[in-house]
């Protein structure tokens, strides 16, 4: 467990959002080898179950006004989002999925929408952080997750958080930082990757919870949902054989 404030430098930080501005700038410019691919139909609705035994369930506006909402869409240009509250008693947790068909959003501006950053520009503070974690949720056998625990604003109970980012399938290596400000060196490699190669398909998938996660994988209705993220690419890749 880690303190935010280690990771980031504040001297450091406008030369860093420099770095990246300019390179966003280049990135848009320079012309794609690949071409756009077919992104898949809305999908995310279907794929993840609407009602699971003994919880309520609600789809959640991105933004407090159907104007803000509309100006999130715009932002994150996204093909296909789902973002749901799940409430049993005093048990919640919630749900956001994100998808970016191939050609659709670059890979290092999706990266950069991550609660390290929106989070705490909005008043939210990081008490804890964990970096590429495995068998977080035992036995659901995933990818590894980032792992944060976050303070609202306002003095509200703090909220523990895990995400991906999965760029065809696997996941984005953010580093074990804190990403209020992207790593330079990694977003310049995946400028350059998008110049040659395009944007790729893209996930991004978050669960919170006013109590930690892993205590709501005993509960069968939760364990539904996240298997259904499984089928998204969350599954942990099987290890091929080798021949003798």
């Amino acid at each position: 467990m880690k303190p935010a404030g280690r990771f980031l430098s504040v001297g450091w930080a406008p030369v860093l959002a420099a770095l990246v501005l300019a390179g966003s700038v280049l990135v848009q410019a320079l012309p794609l080898v690949r071409p756009s691919l077919p992104s898949r139909p809305p999908h995310l609705a279907a794929k993840v179950p609407a009602q699971p035994a003994g919880w309520t369930v609600r789809d959640v506006p991105l933004g407090p006004s159907e104007f803000m909402a509309g100006e999130v869409e715009k932002v994150l240009n996204y093909d296909d989002v789902i973002n749901r509250d799940y409430r049993r008693g005093a048990e919640q947790f919630g749900l956001y999925v994100a998808y970016w068909g191939p050609g659709k959003m670059p890979t290092q501006l999706v990266a950069s929408h991550t609660p390290d950053r929106c989070w705490t520009e909005n008043g939210w503070h990081c008490l804890e952080m964990r970096f590429r974690q495995q068998d977080v949720l035992a036995g659901a056998g995933l990818q590894p997750v980032e792992w944060r625990l976050f303070e609202p604003p306002g003095g509200a109970p703090p909220v523990y958080v895990l995400y991906w980012h999965l760029v065809d399938g696997e996941v984005y290596d953010y580093g074990e930082r804190f990403n209020a400000v992207p790593d330079p060196v990694r977003w310049w490699r995946g400028a350059i990757q998008q110049a040659l190669h395009g944007p790729r398909e893209q996930y991004f998938i978050r669960l919170t919870s006013s109590q930690p996660l892993e205590e709501l994988w005993t509960d069968p209705g939760f364990r539904v949902v996240v298997q259904s993220l499984s089928a998204l690419g969350l599954a942990r890749p099987v290890p091929a054989l080798r021949a003798n």
